[in-house]
């Protein structure tokens, strides 16, 4: 649940801001820009990110450096243009060359939403990945951070673009042009990222660079987040020092109202943001610290068999064991009881994740590696990110394995 909230927060806020402003920018003042011309640019940006997507999961010819090559870096030359475009406008206080900014929001909407859209297509097909089946819990819990990610950033985007619209122009200008700044920061160096990665172009500087951005994946997320609080600071500041006054009462009450709307609204987004702030840095590491498996313990073979006493895995809790091969390979294998006569064994290795290894949560068997829950009752039948099955016999009260077994295995854990 919590990886896909973090994916769709990281891939989709910092454009969120921007976009909010982006369309309340093109329609503030004469400009004559109509919203079904919004609608062109998104549709576009949506249609070429759905033929990358259809392209990525179906055939092996879509490259994701490639494609973000061809977005980012059109994306930077128009969002400067938009600015320049934005403050000629409104120095000048009327609108220079309207077919050519109309263009420019048109194509800026489009590489936006064509930047965010592959992923957020995509995101889905993960989902069932290393399940039999979607009707579990794990299927569910995905869904709903998913989900939850994608209205948190519909939220942000209308209290956003609500906010900003009872500001003047001058100042929703100021605000448009710093997140226009921070995205195209941010898509500078994912190009350069990309570029040193493809060995397209290469210097120590660059690679220092790579590195800081690396190392400070969520710098660009804060400053939106700085952005967006300035927005909520300047507008409670604005009703705070803006007198109400009306002809009649009825006109005093209609302003109160809508103050109070705006406040609602405000401390809103607020919320809103802090939920951001939190998801990509507390909630990430959470959802990303190391699980630390518990040591195995080696039982020896005698006369080619391993025995395990039933009183020592009677508890319902996952044990996890190890076999020393012939030629030295460390074999682990894992025994759960699922029931008053069933017993879980298989190997601390799946066909998917290859040998990361389970560990129990609660009452739950969870894939290290991808972090997959499985159901205990299934423990020990093949099948997704189950453990490999093993072999094993009950007699005279002890858990029989043979070490034969073992060793036909001892290549998964090489």
């Amino acid at each position: 649940m919590l990886q896909y909230l973090i994916r769709v927060t990281d891939n989709t806020f910092p454009s969120v801001v921007f976009l909010a402003l982006l369309l309340l920018i093109s329609l503030k003042g004469n400009r004559g820009l109509r919203r079904n011309f919004h609608v062109r640019g998104i549709l576009l940006g949506a249609g070429a990110a759905l033929v990358y997507a259809v392209l990525k999961r179906n055939t092996g010819i879509a490259v994701r450096e490639y494609y973000d090559l061809g977005v980012l870096l059109p994306s930077i030359a128009v969002f400067l243009l938009l600015a320049v475009a934005g403050w000629r406008s409104s120095l000048q206080k009327k609108e220079s060359f309207p077919f050519l900014f109309r263009c420019l929001v048109c194509l800026g909407l489009a590489l936006c939403t064509a930047n965010i859209m592959p992923n957020i297509m995509l995101y889905p097909f993960d989902f069932a990945v290393g399940m039999d089946t979607i009707f579990n819990t794990e299927f569910l819990y995905r869904v709903m951070g998913y989900s939850a990610g994608l209205l948190l950033m519909l939220l942000i985007l209308f209290l956003v673009y609500s906010l900003a619209a009872k500001l003047s122009e001058r100042t929703t200008l100021i605000f448009f042009t710093a997140s226009l700044l921070i995205l195209a920061c941010g898509h500078s160096l994912n190009v350069v990222q990309i570029l040193v990665a493809r060995n397209i172009v290469y210097s120590d500087l660059l690679m220092e660079l790579v590195l800081f951005a690396l190392e400070h994946i969520n710098i660009f997320i804060y400053l939106q987040i700085l952005v967006a609080f300035f927005i909520v600071a300047a507008l409670l500041l604005k009703i705070k020092f803006t007198p109400l006054t009306g002809n009649n009462p009825a006109q005093l009450r209609k302003m109160k109202a809508g103050q109070r709307r705006q406040r609602r609204y405000s401390f809103g987004l607020l919320a809103c943001l802090v939920m951001v702030a939190l998801t990509v840095s507390v909630v990430r590491e959470y959802d990303g610290r190391e699980v630390e498996l518990s040591p195995p313990l080696e039982i020896p073979a005698l006369g080619g068999r391993i025995l395990i006493p039933l009183d020592q895995v009677n508890d319902g809790n996952l044990h996890r064991f190890m076999y020393k091969s012939k030629s030295g390979v460390e074999v682990r294998y894992i025994v759960i009881k699922k029931s008053e006569s069933a017993y879980g064994v298989g190997l601390d290795a799946c066909d998917i994740c290859g040998p990361s290894g389970y560990y129990q949560r609660k009452d739950q068997v969870v894939c290290k590696l991808c972090d997959v829950v499985m159901n205990i009752s299934t423990i020990g039948f093949p099948g997704g990110c189950n453990p490999v099955p093993l072999k094993f016999g009950i007699t005279a009260g002890s858990m029989v394995i043979m070490a034969e077994d073992l060793e036909s295995e001892a290549g998964r854990f090489e």
